[in-house]
């Protein structure tokens, strides 16, 4: 029989993929004021808090991620190239509204990079215009884009009206949405680095001053100053509340959090989307992380081994730590194993042969799986013919009896035969003597 370091396995590395919060109940003892609300681990992909984060909400400004989406994957080269300002593409925007000032350099170039700084950290609405304009040709030709990015994405219920956010009762999303769209905005270079910044200076601009004050200790006192804070995007508007898109990075420990539709009023001045926000990351900071459930120092099963003397038995363990992310406070007896190896191996074996597969469960979260393999090597002591004669004795013994029961017959019938020959000889030379005489 060929070695066991030679069988076919298929390797199945332990993995997390997304699950909602139903499959695991990570205990969130957070209570939010936010509308909705979508929290995930991007290092896991796994969703560990939710609420409403299938409604319909309106984004406000946090649109704007899209809009640099939109526009960094149809402009080659953000530096190099600029646009025109044009006074009817800013006409009609309101002057309470929130600008990087294109209204004083009407006629002038800005680079695109230098746009995107100011739709991202000032929430300009000139800039998201001009932009617009630029790439879709206006704010009808730009929102098809949206539209159309937002479908390849996975969005489900989330339809752009226009590139700022300002309210349009065709212009709404999803926190579950919304996340799709700032993690795919993520990974387009430069991003992070520009909704990241906390103050900017164009040339020929004031500076710009970044409306995430999560990210700035000095901003309003530091009241909303959270460290692990990266980006992304604020939205406000009186239909749409206080709407809040941020990640955060702890170590390498990474969260997405989208906060939309907390109630604000200017008497109490207090925005929940960032209160809410702090407060989720830092109760999974605190209660969650990966979880070493089982390491190769771990015996999962115990196998028989053939040929070898005093029945000896071999371990059999992970290949490799097999991680989760779940709650620290996990109950170890809520973890399921199921086990897909043989009864019995064949001596030799080397430590790390493939064994089998381990697959684990946590309540109704499948973790993955991974190989189990051989923990020692174990040699060969006994021959085949040895354990067939151990294995088979009786049989051993009724063939030695059915052999000697053969030679004994055959010994019968060869002397019977023989007997036969003589009687025969004899009788011939008595008739012999007779016709001689």
């Amino acid at each position: 029989m060929k070695r066991i370091s030679v069988l076919i396995f298929s390797v199945i590395i332990i993995c997390i993929s997304v699950f909602s919060a139903s499959a695991v109940d990570y205990k969130c003892d957070a209570e939010t004021v936010s509308d909705a609300v979508y929290l995930e681990n991007l290092n896991a992909g796994a969703v560990v808090y939710e609420k409403a984060s299938d409604q319909r909400s309106y984004p406000a400004s946090t649109t704007k991620i899209m809009t640099f989406i939109i526009t960094a994957e149809n402009v080659g080269d953000l530096d190099r190239t600029s646009v025109t300002i044009k006074q009817d593409v800013i006409d009609g925007i309101d002057p309470e509204s929130t600008v990087m000032g294109l209204s004083a350099h009407v006629g002038e170039q800005v680079s695109v990079r230098d746009l995107l700084y100011g739709l991202m950290l000032p929430s300009g609405n000139d800039a998201a215009l001009v932009l617009a304009d630029y790439v879709g040709g206006g704010i009808a030709g730009f929102a098809e884009k949206m539209n159309a990015k937002a479908a390849e994405l996975g969005c489900t219920n989330t339809h752009f009206a226009n590139p700022h956010g300002l309210y349009d009762p065709d212009h709404y999303t999803t926190a579950r949405d919304m996340a799709l769209i700032a993690k795919h905005a993520m990974t387009i270079p430069g991003f992070m680095e520009i909704c990241n910044t906390v103050y900017y200076t164009p040339e020929g601009f004031n500076t710009l001053h970044n409306t995430n004050y999560m990210l700035d200790p000095n901003a309003e006192g530091g009241a909303y100053y959270y460290q692990y804070t990266r980006g992304i995007k604020t939205g406000y508007l009186d239909e749409a509340g206080k709407c809040l898109v941020t990640s955060s990075d702890k170590d390498g420990d990474q969260y997405l959090c989208v906060c939309l539709g907390a109630k604000f009023s200017y008497e109490e001045n207090v925005n929940y989307a960032m209160k809410d926000t702090a407060k989720l990351y830092g109760w999974a900071y605190e209660n969650l992380g990966m979880q070493t459930l089982y390491s190769p120092a771990d015996s999962l099963s115990s196998v028989d081994v053939k040929y070898v003397r005093n029945g000896r038995t071999l371990s059999a363990v992970p290949e490799k730590d097999i991680t989760a992310f779940l709650p620290n406070s996990y109950d170890k007896n809520r973890l399921k194993v199921e086990l897909n190896c043989p009864e019995q191996v064949e001596a030799p074996v080397t430590k790390g042969d493939v064994l089998g597969t381990v697959s684990v469960k946590y309540e109704d979260l499948d973790l993955g799986a991974t190989n189990l393999v051989a923990a020692e090597d174990i040699e060969r002591d006994i021959s085949p013919l040895e354990v067939f004669v151990t294995e088979h004795l009786v049989l051993v013994i009724v063939l030695a009896a059915v052999l000697v029961l053969i030679v004994i017959l055959l010994i019968i019938l060869l002397s019977a035969r023989s007997a036969r020959k003589r009687r025969k000889a004899r009788q011939r030379s008595r008739a012999g003597r007779r016709y001689r005489d």
